[in-house]
């Protein structure tokens, strides 16, 4: 009969293998959720404005340099011809100083039974530009005549639809109304506005302020545009992700939102980089460098989803042993079809888990799923081992496994160690467990298949 116990476990593996397309088919369906997900939220982003990212303000102050150039004319009489040149140019200075702050409101979006989250709020901002550089544009051309042009402020903002007001911009002692379009080249999106003509006989600091209300959502991101710059963020938003090219320097975090705060220098920044840019006539490397947050969902139940699946063919082989064990120790013969009506049950759990984790928490999903796949399989598992109590052991025992698998899952930076430390102490526990085994003797004999109903089972 040895000949036979071989057969039952080449048909385990076999099914096992043939379950895994199931299994990849379950991948497939979160990807797919997923990608229903991704479409609610840019369904969302064509009528709300997207992530934003602030930037400046910056100030241009075109100019044009004349200067005389003395030329011979080569037709045999030498004359020399006096011709005046004119060249055009636009200085651009960023802030000297400039401290940001802005409290965000956030509301959450439905398309369909997805959520989205977007925050509305205002953005002030402070600071003051140093005229020294173009001071120093006339001390390095003494011969050259320069004549400036009308300054200008401009303020970018990743995507325009968000300003919902902007206020007027405070400018030695006047207040000057914005107008749409950064008007920056090769970046338009923001606003702008022309400032009074600067004394460019002396240096002067120039300070200014104005604030704006803006709406967007997933992201929220301030440009690193200032020699020294002070960021201070806040929303009612429990799960903040802070990125970009800084951390805060500090940070508060509760139930009831977060605070945050970064500071930078010249060296930290990207001033160089960016004035290069744009005396290039290229401003769109003003945003490279930013700090921010996103305001992140605070379960990811696909994510989740897709986690759990990986364990799908460690229940398999747990569950298949432990029945496979059964058989062996009560010398009752289980029916293949009985192995795929287990096999399948175990995956119809990931299903379930799926399809209730869009609707309800994630936890509670999980432990609908838990419970309806245990108590199907500890009824099933009684009738077929012919004992109630067996039932309820190998349902106990995948009650047990759950629970650990959601542990897991939530430990996401432990969830290796954990799954490892897992594996290990269920592989122990089957090898000290069958150690005096005599599988030569167990597998000798095998009793026929009998009948049996609900109503046999026994304690």
């Amino acid at each position: 009969m040895r000949n036979h116990f071989l057969y039952k476990i080449g048909f385990i593996a076999l099914l096992i293998i043939l379950l895994m397309i199931p299994q990849m088919m379950l991948d497939s369906l979160i990807s797919e959720r997923e990608g229903w997900r991704l479409r609610a939220y840019s369904s969302i982003e064509r009528s709300w404005p997207g992530a934003q990212t602030l930037g400046g303000p910056i100030l241009a102050v075109p100019y044009q340099m004349i200067w005389m150039v003395s030329e011979v004319i080569n037709d045999g009489s030498k004359r020399v011809v006096t011709r005046q040149q004119v060249s055009h140019s636009t200085a651009y200075l960023l802030p000297k100083t400039l401290e940001a702050a802005s409290e965000l409101e956030t509301t959450v979006r439905y398309r369909g039974i997805y959520e989205v989250p977007v925050y509305s709020g205002a953005a002030r901002f402070k600071g003051e530009f140093d005229t020294q550089p173009l001071l120093d544009i006339v001390s390095e051309n003494p011969e050259k005549r320069i004549e400036w042009g009308t300054p200008q402020v401009s303020v970018l903002v990743s995507d325009q639809r968000g300003i919902v007001r902007s206020g007027p911009l405070q400018w030695m002692g006047q207040e000057l109304e914005f107008k749409p379009g950064s008007d920056t080249p090769k970046y338009t999106n923001g606003m702008h506005v022309k400032v009074p003509r600067l004394d460019t006989q002396r240096g002067e600091t120039i300070p200014f302020a104005f604030d704006m209300d803006l709406q967007g959502m997933k992201s929220m991101q301030f440009a690193l545009l200032a020699e020294t710059m002070d960021i201070r963020l806040s929303a009612d938003w429990a799960h903040p992700g802070f990125f970009g090219d800084m951390l805060p320097e500090t940070r508060d975090i509760d139930d009831k939102g977060f605070s945050s705060r970064w500071r930078s220098s010249a060296f930290s920044g990207n001033t160089a980089e960016a004035l290069a840019g744009l005396h290039n006539g290229d401003g769109r490397n003003l945003m490279q460098r930013t700090v921010g947050v996103n305001f992140v969902q605070p379960v990811d139940v696909y994510q989740q989803s897709e986690r759990s699946i990986k364990y799908a063919l460690l229940f398999l082989l747990l569950t298949f042993s432990c029945m496979t064990l059964f058989e062996l120790l009560k010398k009752l013969p289980l029916h293949p079809v009985q192995y795929t009506f287990v096999g399948v049950a175990l995956l119809i759990f990931y299903l379930l888990l799926i399809a209730l984790s869009e609707h309800i928490s994630f936890l509670w999903a999980y432990v609908c799923a838990s419970l309806a796949c245990t108590g199907l399989l500890t009824a099933y598992f009684g009738a077929i081992l012919r004992s109630r109590r067996h039932g309820l052991v190998l349902g106990s025992g995948l009650s047990a496994l759950y629970a650990l698998l959601y542990i897991i899952l939530q430990a996401e930076d432990h969830a290796l160690v954990m799954g490892s430390l897992l594996l290990f102490a269920v592989l122990s526990a089957i090898m000290l467990g069958t150690r005096r085994f005599d599988w030569y003797a167990l597998t000798a004999k095998t009793e026929p298949p009998k009948t049996f109903s609900f109503e046999e089972a026994k304690e």
